[in-house]
């Protein structure tokens, strides 16, 4: 009601005071929704901004983020059989950039509207090391775990300025990932 640095200051610190079993059940709430097709982990992402601030809660979302992806391939690799994913458009996409396919995997694991779960087959099926299999992973989920995190870090301190930066930021990496494909299937029609 009366929004001023010292409330905010008390808000901040109300907000922020939670256990260690807090953090571990976050952490595990992200996993699981990396892990399982389909879900999103986005809510729990801009929570753990919220409840930890940008350092903390990228930390929390980087590395839920790549443990949730190395479980859903796990999963894949025992469910599915990965060579039937070779018809699929994303698979062909990035085969088609020879020599680019980690930067389009990057690229995949980026975006969060491209299901990880494909993103996750591509990789499976591009990589045959974990060692490789790791390094897109590593890099392409760090901007949305540090966006989310610094977003739900923005609502709480009641900054629009830094919510306009975050969301300029989503659009360059999405516009950096629309571009990636376009330049992609040119150089695929250019090779026909």
């Amino acid at each position: 009601m009366h929004f001023d640095p010292h409330n905010e200051k008390l808000l901040i610190k109300m907000v922020r005071s939670h256990g260690i079993e807090d953090l571990a059940f976050l952490f595990i709430l992200n996993v699981v929704c990396v892990a399982i097709p389909g879900l999103s982990n986005g809510i729990f992402c801009v929570l753990n901004g919220i409840l930890y601030g940008p350092a903390i809660g990228f930390g929390i979302n980087w590395v839920g983020d790549v443990i949730g992806q190395f479980v859903l391939m796990q999963l894949l690799r025992k469910l599915y059989n990965p060579d039937k994913l070779k018809h699929s458009k994303i698979y062909t996409l990035l085969m088609s950039a020879e020599g680019y396919q980690q930067i389009g995997l990057i690229f995949g694991y980026m975006i969060p509207f491209i299901p990880s779960a494909t993103v996750s087959y591509a990789n499976l099926l591009i990589n045959k090391t974990r060692k490789k299999r790791l390094i897109p992973i590593l890099i392409g989920t760090i901007p949305f775990a540090y966006l989310y995190a610094y977003g739900g870090d923005s609502i709480l301190h009641l900054d629009g300025q830094r919510l306009i930066k975050a969301g300029i930021a989503i659009i360059v990496i999405a516009l950096l990932a629309i571009s990636f494909v376009v330049v992609t299937r040119k150089f695929k029609k250019h090779k026909k």
